[in-house]
């Protein structure tokens, strides 16, 4: 229902906006993907420059961990969350990550080549496997 209201709230064009995804259907999933070991290293090997120490850009310190992350409304397009979690398909990083032609903003990370297949599919992984908890979450 939650993902229904968001695509309802955001304007048709928007969503038209996003193309020039990476195809990664045909990398098969890799099970229980373990945030601090697999992860964690993709965000300081190609994020934190920019989205860490003390003035991270929008705001996201990816040094922190994923609390900072799952269902956090992106700095952007706050009707997309950061990372929604069994979603990667509606997990606003996941878009800035896996597209060329962005909702709003460049494909992360800036001024680099993009994240290697295998990279996006294992954050996709990780998104994928999050499970919710009353009490909050669990990767």
């Amino acid at each position: 229902m939650r993902v229904l209201m968001i695509l309802l709230l955001l304007p048709v064009p928007l969503l038209a906006g996003i193309s020039g995804c990476d195809d990664l259907a045909a990398i098969p999933e890799t099970p229980q993907v373990d945030f601090s070991l697999e992860i964690q290293p993709i965000f300081d090997d190609n994020c934190v420059v920019c989205h860490g120490g003390p003035n991270p850009i929008a705001d996201m310190n990816l040094e922190l961990g994923y609390e900072q992350l799952v269902s956090i409304p992106s700095f952007q397009i706050p009707g997309l969350n950061r990372i929604e979690p069994n979603l990667p398909s509606m997990s606003y990083l996941f878009f800035k990550i896996n597209c060329s032609n962005q909702l709003s903003g460049d494909r992360m990370p800036r001024d680099a080549d993009p994240l290697n297949v295998f990279d996006q599919a294992l954050i996709r992984d990780w998104i994928n496997q999050m499970i919710i908890f009353s009490d909050g979450f669990e990767e």
